[in-house]
């Protein structure tokens, strides 16, 4: 190879990988389980509640539960449909309802924390 030639096809080959990385840069998108996705309804476990302690989702929607207080939480549905385990602070915990119906939960340290998630049915 001359010269003249090595010089093009270095020049080719960059051009190609800067396209590439372009390209991966513009369709890559971040992974859903760590950002939030539209519709998420939030409720916080505070030291001796859940706020709100009732709310409604929509069908198909995510709901996700954080540790605001001190110590340690869980978020465990009555009928044992779900269970985050242990939530220390700042934790949180996501679950999306595939479900039409109300589901009623606890904190499974402290007796005193319920709330209810009423899963509404999806528009007709």
């Amino acid at each position: 190879m001359n010269r003249t030639t090595t010089r093009r096809w270095l020049s080719s080959f960059c051009v190609v990988v800067v396209l590439g990385l372009c390209a991966a840069l513009v369709t890559c998108k971040p992974d859903p389980v760590f950002g939030i996705r539209p519709g998420t309804v939030f409720v916080a476990a505070r030291d001796s509640f859940f706020t709100p302690d009732t709310i409604h989702v929509g069908f198909h929607l995510p709901v996700r539960w954080t540790n605001e207080g001190a110590v340690i939480h869980t978020v465990v549905s009555d009928s044992g449909l779900f269970g985050s385990g242990s939530l220390t602070p700042a934790a949180w915990y996501e679950i999306r309802f595939d479900s039409v119906g109300t589901f009623p939960y606890h904190c499974s340290i402290h007796s005193g924390m319920i709330g209810t998630v009423v899963v509404d049915p999806p528009p007709p």
